[in-house]
């Protein structure tokens, strides 16, 4: 299951590097301005990693987006900076997943988080 999802999760990532956008499918020029790449959306305006972020990036202009993608414990691919969901979300708070806090220890750059 493990080596299934990296295959699947590589794959993605080499397709998106190789895959030749509408812009260089026209023309194989570069551009004469530069790129304009939106880190994570347009997260200055809308909560990062989010589709609607991802959107309004397009609709302004942004020729790259740029996300963060983490495997979940059970290995599916999400997009999300963070390692732990207490960061960005209100799990904490949620009845439904209070008996999954804290429940999990995890080691982030060598610090052990609950």
């Amino acid at each position: 299951m493990v080596e299934m999802a990296l295959k699947v999760f590589l794959f993605v990532v080499i397709w998106l590097l190789i895959s030749p956008t509408v812009e260089t499918a026209k023309c194989s020029a570069m551009p004469k301005r530069p790129l304009v790449m939106a880190h994570r959306g347009s997260s200055g305006v809308l909560p990062e990693n989010t589709i609607e972020a991802f959107e309004r990036a397009i609709s302004d202009g942004a020729d790259v987006l740029e996300c963060d993608v983490t495997l979940s414990m059970d290995l599916v691919p999400v997009c999300l900076h963070e390692e732990l969901l207490q960061v960005s979300t209100d799990v904490a708070s949620r009845a439904e997943f209070r008996d999954r806090y804290g429940s999990v220890t995890v080691i982030v750059d060598g610090n052990t988080v609950r």
